[in-house]
């Protein structure tokens, strides 16, 4: 059995009797953990997920002035923590569920639900970290007049703090290859943006909920088997990310005023600056 030994099980200095052990009670441990991680796909895919609110922010990252996305992105990302709060706290909490999620209750802001849903593990950390940096970024261009200003910031945090996810997607299969150097940040912006409410999006749904089965959530949520909510998103994503891409490389320019109504008949953009 010497040579079905993990490396570091192999680099352990203990007899080849404990190594077979150790090795046998990972593989059981390994198998469970996948059979329980099938399990959660299966209930999640018989679980139906309404996609119009993520199909419209999509459409409002790709057709908004870039001015304006911070805020219409995070207006999206502190609703889907608030449904997240609400389908995860209990009900019968004291005081009331609600009152914690308005007014002066612990959980009314979006800087503290990343916080808190940051503290209990209740989406990945990458995804709270670039909403916090979003968060910020908004609250600048909320509280500023001077457009040039609120500009030079929006290209720093593209340029230096936002997440490159497009070089993950752009694989040559799903997206170009290096589709992103020919593009102009404006529209990495809105690619960057896609992905990361995308994942909000999905996480909101199922990472505290597998968590709360003391599920492996990357297992759970991006294992072998996959959710046809996860199929779903990236499906939209890819679109989303094609359709600017052409728009880039066709020079068309995106008109700031295509979707101001939709954004205030249908979004309701909050601006809590917190």
């Amino acid at each position: 059995m010497t040579d079905s030994w993990d490396p570091d099980i192999t680099a352990l200095n203990l007899t080849n009797e404990e190594k077979n052990g150790l090795q046998v009670f990972r593989n059981y441990t390994r198998a469970f953990e996948r059979s329980a991680a099938e399990r959660f796909v299966n209930k999640a895919n018989s679980t139906k997920f309404d996609m119009s609110k993520l199909e419209g922010i999509l459409n409002l990252v790709i057709s908004e002035d870039v001015r304006f996305l911070p805020v219409i992105a995070c207006s999206f990302s502190d609703e889907q923590l608030e449904e997240m709060f609400k389908r995860e706290i209990p009900s019968g909490v004291p005081g009331g569920r609600s009152s914690m999620l308005s007014g002066y209750g612990g959980l009314s802001r979006f800087s503290q639900r990343i916080q808190v849903a940051y503290a209990f593990n209740w989406m990945s950390s990458d995804i709270l970290e670039e909403l916090d940096k979003l968060r910020k970024i908004r609250n600048d261009t909320s509280h500023s007049w001077d457009i040039n200003s609120v500009r030079g910031k929006l290209d720093r945090h593209i340029d230096s703090s936002m997440m490159k996810i497009e070089e993950q997607v752009g694989d040559g299969i799903r997206l170009p290859e290096k589709f992103w150097e020919t593009l102009p940040k404006e529209s990495l912006f809105r690619i960057r943006l896609f992905w990361l409410l995308g994942r909000c999006f999905y996480e909101s749904h199922l990472f505290a909920a597998s968590i709360k089965l003391r599920l492996n959530p990357q297992l759970a949520l991006y294992g072998e088997a996959k959710t046809n909510l996860l199929v779903s998103i990236a499906s939209m994503c890819v679109t989303a990310t094609k359709e600017v891409i052409s728009a880039a490389q066709s020079n068309i320019a995106f008109n700031p005023d295509a979707s101001t109504s939709t954004l205030s008949a249908s979004q309701n953009v909050r601006t809590n600056h917190e």
